[in-house]
């Protein structure tokens, strides 16, 4: 029991050492107030960008699960809320831009609107020009505005006959 009690201890030991939850505290001096509070870290930044960029990743993922089963408003809340935080890298925000662009072209999606498909493409295009779905955009975009274009001619000869 005891050489059971003592190797848990060891591996809970050297698990801390690996992940940096010992080493970190070893280099930094405690404050002595709660003043110096603000510059005591747990961690570092590259361990936060990391931790921001998996989030990134795991937001995209879980919208586009989402987007699947249906339920497009939070799917799109989400790929805006990853699109806006310019802490994630540029391929995660225009993915979500991408992804964005599709989901309002989608013709399963009730509220499907070509207008916002060719927006957010043309948005990806300006705001990423070394995106590598910017081609794939502008020919999405272009495309849709050719849709258009026929619609619209559709409807001008419906309503004149």
């Amino acid at each position: 029991m005891k050489l059971l009690i003592i190797f848990i201890c060891c591996f809970v030991l050297f698990s801390c050492a690996e992940h940096k939850l010992v080493k970190d505290f070893e280099k930094q001096e405690i404050p002595k107030s709660a003043a110096g509070l603000e510059e005591f870290q747990i961690g570092d930044e590259e361990e936060d960008y990391i931790k921001k960029q998996k989030n990134a990743n795991a937001k995209l993922v879980y919208a586009d699960n989402l987007i699947k089963l249906g339920d497009y408003q939070l799917g799109i809340r989400i790929y805006l809320e990853v699109y806006n935080d310019v802490k994630y890298r540029e391929d995660q925000r225009d993915d979500a831009i991408f992804k964005l662009g599709k989901t309002y072209e989608s013709v399963l999606y009730e509220e499907a609107d070509i207008s916002k498909s060719i927006y957010y493409y043309e948005l990806l295009i300006t705001e990423f020009p070394l995106s590598d779905r910017r081609l794939e955009a502008f020919q999405r975009s272009q495309l849709l505005r050719l849709q258009l274009e026929e619609r619209e001619i559709y409807k001008r000869n419906n309503t004149t006959e």
